[in-house]
């Protein structure tokens, strides 16, 4: 008995607990799918929510075209070709195609404008308006499809390659569900594009051939219940592409828009089965639909950084009014995220981009400056980022910025090296005028040093001459009988008369 309410007291426990938290697990209730290769991701930020066998290459069938609708759409808005352009079909414009095929049945020599031809394409899935297409923005259709393969490199795309334009069978023609991806987040750029792949039916005006307007049907269920594909309208879609051949199974590129949220769906090699009631399901619609609910149902957008808010603050130089700068976020952060996300564990990584060249932020400039990025993620994943702007203006301090002009100046090496060259021959100059002054100096103190000592030879000459001659004088004075005086007095008068 004592095992039984431990046993119900268990399970009363459980249901509470899954009661308190009913989504914790709920990210990972994907439905039962069925198609073979599939991923799901946002248009913007690439982040994936759901992929199966999403790099095997698979034939692609009619998804071809969306690769070929951006081609001549680019053209177009090179301002190489013109959607009002009337083309014709030209000789030969059904190569390569099946005549089991889909088609806009159009006839050799049938002019249309190049706009109407690419409904044609998108819409009824013309296989022959892509050649006609392909020949009119490239010349040829081996030309159209190099480019093709070349875009498709460009954007990314690692395991496709085309063969021709329309996407029938070719052992050569394939792709994956990433690879189209790729090509289709970059065709949802062009607003022609969205508009064409987005109408659920347009009217090909008359034409040489035809003496009534033609009404096409876009056949993508998701976007008119008028396609053949009954009870698939999905009120959130957008375009893309469906396709089909008994090698490509049933095949289907959309788009869809939801509480902010904006997903590209890519299905292939869906299958088709036969309920018990005999209603016939198509899993690359059944799929689609089911992820873009799940998606729909277990995702929101979150606002992860608001837009305005102080984020950080930065030391300014040569500031004249401030030393620090607060810096706000440009716009507003947001991202899509499971609604149990943890909201707690988001990094935010500020980048400032002064400081990533080992620089200061400087003054002049302006409020709303750009002077970094705030960027947020949770568990490794990006989800957004936005610019960090200046929340004020901050004035030039001229002379700070002398100063740190001369300081620049002082720290380029070449400067450096010439200051250096100039004080070291400024040493050298001074310490040759100092020797060459000593030098001069001695000189000097020598000449003046042999003038003294010939001054003083000369002077002693003399005396000695006055000396002789005194005394000479006196000689002849005694001889012609004159009294000498007396010996000691004249001693002592020459002694006193030449006295140094």
């Amino acid at each position: 008995m004592k095992k039984l309410k431990f046993l119900s007291v268990l399970l009363v426990l459980c249901v509470l607990v899954s009661t308190i938290s009913p989504s914790a697990h709920a990210i990972d209730d994907v439905p039962e799918l069925k198609s073979a290769s599939i991923f799901l991701a946002d248009a913007e930020t690439g982040y994936v929510y759901y992929e199966r066998n999403s790099t095997s290459k698979a034939y692609p069938a009619s998804l071809t075209k969306i690769m070929t609708a951006l081609l001549v759409i680019e053209a177009v808005e090179r301002g190489e070709i013109s959607l009002d352009d009337e083309v014709t079909a030209q000789p030969g414009f059904d190569y390569d195609m099946d005549k089991e095929g889909s088609s806009a049945q159009i006839v050799e020599g049938e002019t249309m404008s190049l706009k109407d031809l690419l409904y044609c394409t998108l819409l009824a899935s013309a296989n022959e308006a892509t050649n006609i297409l392909a020949v009119y923005t490239y010349g040829t259709i081996p030309a159209f499809v190099a480019k093709m393969n070349e875009r498709a490199q460009q954007l990314g795309c690692t395991g496709t390659h085309f063969a021709n334009p329309h996407g029938l069978p070719n052992e050569e023609h394939y792709t994956t569900a990433y690879d189209l991806y790729l090509i289709a987040q970059e065709a949802l750029k062009h607003e022609i594009f969205v508009e064409i792949c987005d109408s659920g039916e347009y009217t090909v005006s008359k034409t040489n051939k035809t003496d009534t307007p033609r009404g096409l049907t876009n056949t993508n269920g998701l976007i008119t219940s008028a396609s053949i594909y009954k009870g698939y309208y999905y009120e959130p879609a957008i375009g893309v592409k469906t396709g089909y051949t008994s090698a490509a199974g049933y095949c289907l590129v959309s788009s869809a828009k939801y509480d902010n949220i904006n997903p590209i769906c890519i299905v292939m090699g869906g299958v088709m089965t036969e309920s018990i009631n005999g209603s016939l399901d198509y899993s690359n619609y059944s799929d689609t639909i089911s992820l873009y609910r799940w998606l729909f149902t277990n995702y929101s957008r979150m606002k992860l950084v608001e837009g305005e808010s102080i984020i950080t603050e930065v030391p300014v130089k040569l500031g004249s009014n401030a030393d620090t700068i607060a810096l706000r976020a440009q716009e507003a952060v947001t991202g899509v995220l499971p609604n149990d996300a943890d909201l707690t564990q988001l990094q935010q990584t500020i980048t400032i981009y002064s400081e990533e060249k080992d620089l200061a932020v400087k003054a002049p400039f302006d409020e709303g400056t750009v002077l970094g990025e705030i960027s947020v993620s949770l568990n490794g994943v990006e989800y957004g980022k936005t610019y960090l702007v200046a929340n004020r203006s901050v004035d030039l301090s001229y002379l700070s910025a002398m100063f740190d002009s001369l300081l620049s100046t002082l720290s380029n090496p070449i400067v450096r090296t010439v200051i250096v060259l100039l004080i070291l021959g400024a040493i050298a100059y001074v310490a040759l005028v100092m020797r060459y002054r000593v030098a001069y100096q001695r000189k000097q103190r020598e000449l003046e040093e042999a003038r003294l000592q010939r001054q003083k030879l000369e002077e002693q000459a003399k005396r000695d001459q006055m000396l002789s001659e005194a005394r000479r004088r006196s000689y002849h004075g005694e001889r012609s009988g004159s009294t000498p005086p007396p010996t000691g007095t004249t001693r002592d008068y020459f002694e006193e008369f030449f006295k140094d």
